[in-house]
């Protein structure tokens, strides 16, 4: 009777403790999260800074970038703006950045497109090439522009000393040629800005795609087999690290020619009309790619197109 009763005693202590901790596991009381390392708190304090500078909308920073150059050069024209460090053309930002810019961006972004599209891509080489191509189209707009800014100037031109009839032998002989001279730095800059800020747009919804990602109906979803899937949470989880230092580059480069912009604007190294020209010549280029030929829907698999364009869909192409 005594070892019965120790049974009855042990089996009712069990069952104590078992409804105590139930009680406790549906008390309501959630477990409190971990604490956020320093590091990880300055990470997300940098990426919000870089999210707010890149993901404005493209259309007001044209608004912003067209008038910012109109009125800052005819600021310029009416007041004189003193003299500094960054008026010298032999400044190491102008030399070797601006003269640089598209280098620098191409190394940049093209990186960023690289990585981004070979997660959304799902490793498809023919779909990570439309996006590369991009680069391509950017990179003629750059050689075709420049090489007829420097013709215009050479047709549209007069030389200080009448007997010479070409802009070679005009400064050959140590005069000045008078031509319509579109300026070359507002167009780079402007261009590299609204390539910048059309590309990173893919970063805005970065999180909905790794939420996609996870969706165990996502293979009837997307039509997509599990194994590719599968590569995409991989690479998603091991790339997103460098995708978000790539942002951080990209953002520093992006003020960098804003600031430059403005260096550009206020002085007087080309009139209203050529920094306007130029500024214009940009948005077409940014419109003609951006809003006609990578919206197309060209049946050809080797054509550009939209950023974030993917069998995946976790971006609204607008």
């Amino acid at each position: 009777m005594s070892s019965t009763s120790t049974n009855k005693k042990k089996d009712f202590t069990n069952i104590k403790k078992q409804s105590s901790a139930e009680r406790k596991r549906f008390s309501g009381n959630k477990p409190l999260p971990q604490p956020t390392h320093v590091g990880d708190f300055m990470m997300m304090l940098l990426m919000k800074v870089c999210r707010t500078c890149l993901l404005v909308d493209t259309s007001v920073k044209i608004g912003v970038y067209l008038i910012g150059v109109m009125f800052g050069s005819i600021i310029c024209d009416l007041f004189v703006v003193p003299k500094t460090y960054l008026a010298d053309r032999k400044n190491p930002l102008n030399l070797y950045f601006i003269k640089m810019g598209w280098a620098w961006t191409f190394t940049f972004v093209g990186a960023y497109i690289g990585l981004t599209s070979f997660v959304y891509c799902c490793r498809d080489f023919s779909r990570i090439c439309q996006h590369f191509l991009r680069l391509a189209v950017g990179t003629f707009w750059w050689y075709f522009c420049t090489k007829v800014f420097i013709h215009v100037e050479s047709i549209m031109g007069v030389c200080t000393q009448l007997v010479h009839d070409n802009k070679a032998t005009c400064l050959e002989a140590g005069k000045n040629w008078l031509g319509f001279d579109i300026s070359g730095h507002i167009f780079i800059e402007i261009h590299c800005l609204l390539i910048i800020s059309e590309e990173v747009k893919t970063y805005k919804d970065w999180k909905k795609l790794g939420t996609i990602l996870e969706d165990e109906d996502l293979p009837n979803k997307r039509n997509l087999t599990e194994e590719e899937i599968l590569q995409a949470q991989i690479n998603y989880k091991t790339l997103t690290p460098f995708i978000k230092m790539l942002l951080i580059f990209i953002t520093v480069i992006q003020i960098l020619f804003e600031f430059m912009l403005l260096t550009s604007t206020v002085y007087r190294f080309h009139t209203l009309g050529q920094k306007v020209t130029a500024s214009f010549v940009a948005v077409i280029c940014w419109f003609l790619s951006y809003r006609v030929l990578y919206r197309s829907g060209n049946p050809f698999p080797f054509m550009p197109v939209m950023p974030g364009t993917s069998p995946l869909n976790f971006m609204k192409i607008v």
